[in-house]
């Protein structure tokens, strides 16, 4: 059985659900209500279950390909289908310290973004405190820039790239989208990254996590970036939005409080200067949620594949 048919829920009533099969079921979740209080409490098992199973549901087929001298500059690349499509580079999570590109991403949304057409790749990089997290983010647009570069080859249309993140690698595609500094050392131009989407980003105001999302996130934060108030800006996506940015972003987020008030603020920045974005809430709290929007994204009965679907085929569709 497949990680999207373990984790899914059975129809009732709200009342009826228990927390994990709400995030299983994964409705969206309009108005005022996105801002009900969660808890962020969760059990070490279910934790590590949740954990054992993204690290178990790894990606068939691609190629492997060096897009840097290190040894985790590689990726996996995926041609689509008709050549010239446009190309999903995926960034993986793990608080910037674990993960990978192949048991860190959710196999599920691989398969299904192939399926409509799109080409895919998965980007490894050198995982904190070996490099800074800023390093980071330059080692993923230096990927950019190798697939860039390679194009012809690969056939895909490089003015047509969408960059999709989850938790840290949210945080990184966001940053991309709205620093233009790094895709400017690595020779990509921001106009041709057509959408951005995070999937339950956090760090959009790095400062703010402090108040926003105390404990394991303010603290992993603390860890990765420092304490230092013009690093923490230089950080964070809301304080870089003021264009020129990518030509969209999507912004998926689970019930976690304190990201979706830093959600709202970087939509409301990101409007400001012009720019579209659309902010979705889902079921699911505290890292129940987070998980789940990443491992059951591409499945067809978990809402927010919908909301993606059309999202892209406004912005980047597979045929123009």
């Amino acid at each position: 059985m497949d990680a999207s048919n373990a984790l899914a829920a059975e129809s009732g009533s709200s009342s009826a659900l228990t927390q994990i099969e709400k995030a299983a079921r994964g409705r969206e979740i309009t108005g005022f209500d996105i801002f009900r209080p969660t808890t962020d409490t969760m059990a070490a098992d279910r934790v590590q279950t949740l954990m054992s199973i993204m690290n178990a549901e790894q990606p068939t087929g691609g190629e492997d390909l060096k897009y840097g001298p290190g040894d985790a500059h590689q990726l996996r690349y995926w041609k689509g289908k008709p050549p010239g499509a446009p190309i999903v580079v995926f960034i993986h999570g793990g608080s910037w310290r674990v993960g990978s590109y192949l048991d860190s991403i959710g196999s599920t949304k691989v398969v299904h973004l192939l399926e409509k057409g799109y080409a895919l790749a998965t980007i490894n990089y050198t995982l904190f405190p070996h490099v800074t997290v800023a390093e980071q983010v330059q080692e993923v647009a230096n990927s950019l820039g190798y697939l860039t570069r390679n194009a012809a080859r690969l056939e895909f249309d490089h003015s047509r790239i969408v960059l999709m993140g989850h938790s840290s690698g949210a945080h990184t595609v966001t940053l991309l989208g709205t620093d233009t500094s790094y895709l400017d050392r690595a020779g990509v131009a921001i106009h041709n990254i057509r959408a951005v989407i995070s999937l339950d980003g956090s760090n959009y105001n790095a400062m703010a996590e402090v108040l926003d999302s105390p404990g394991p996130v303010a603290e992993n934060m603390k860890t990765g970036l420092g304490e230092d108030p013009d690093v923490l800006r230089a950080m964070s996506p809301t304080y870089n939005a003021r264009a020129p940015n990518a030509n969209a972003f999507l912004l998926l987020h689970a019930e976690r409080q304190g990201d979706i008030r830093q959600a709202e603020e970087l939509k409301a920045v990101l409007n400001a200067a012009g720019t579209s974005v659309n902010l979705h809430v889902f079921e699911g709290e505290s890292f129940e949620g987070h998980m789940q929007i990443l491992l059951r994204l591409g499945d067809e009965e978990y809402p927010a594949t919908e909301v993606l679907d059309k999202w892209l085929q406004i912005h980047v569709p597979v045929s123009v």
